[in-house]
């Protein structure tokens, strides 16, 4: 009984330790299934960074979102690059999905962008139907408004506004936002316009800088 008890003992103290190892087996599996699967993502969303380069034959500059919400002035975030990759206040900055924002100020390493989203941010627009103009500034933590859009042009939910090249900041045709409310007042020379952005802001992770 005591040589039993002992192999009983022995055999559950083999299991516990083949148990321990093959979680652990399985931990790490799992976190190389996990890196495999980002970098797997990353490697999609780069992809489609570059189709949008070579379709508007720009010449940019990759960069990785780094910190969100850096301003207490503006709707800002920040990228890793700055100086030394040859980045410059006011570059625009773009991802495949759309305009993201221009750079404000820059360090050596990093930049910092005001986005659409800030209420000083000002982008020409054409609504990409009508060809009706305006101006995209933001409104709140999620939407923009077009200004300067006259009560007489035929803007409607769902036209798709797209940069008009001017002040050559932003290059022409890039996709700013979908109108998404219109109010067309009775009275006065304009009509108050919401916007909600191409790029999904909350999900941003690269961005494109233009540097010619």
């Amino acid at each position: 009984h005591l040589v039993s008890g002992v192999q009983n003992y022995l055999f559950l103290l083999n299991t516990r330790r083949t148990n321990l190892e093959l979680t652990d087996e399985n931990r790490k599996l799992l976190n190389i299934i996990a890196g495999l699967r980002e970098t797997q993502q990353e490697n999609a969303r780069l992809r489609k960074l570059l189709r949008f380069q070579e379709e508007f034959s720009l010449e940019t500059i990759v960069a990785r979102v780094i910190a969100k919400d850096v301003s207490s002035d503006f709707n800002a975030i920040r990228i890793n690059r700055g100086e030394a990759a040859g980045l410059k206040r006011n570059m625009a900055v773009l991802t495949n999905e759309g305009i993201v924002g221009r750079i404000l100020r820059v360090t050596k390493n990093t930049a910092d962008i005001v986005t659409l989203l800030d209420l000083n941010s000002a982008v020409d627009a054409i609504d990409s139907r009508s060809r009706s103009r305006g101006v995209v500034k933001g409104l709140t933590d999620e939407t923009c408004e077009l200004t300067y859009a006259l009560r007489t042009d035929d803007i409607q939910p769902g036209d798709i506004l797209i940069s008009s090249g001017l002040k050559g900041i932003f290059p022409k045709g890039v996709s700013i936002g979908v109108v998404s409310k219109v109010n067309r007042k009775p009275y006065g020379i304009s009509q108050d316009v919401e916007v909600r952005p191409s790029v999904d802001f909350a999900k941003l992770e690269e961005v494109l800088v233009v540097v010619r």
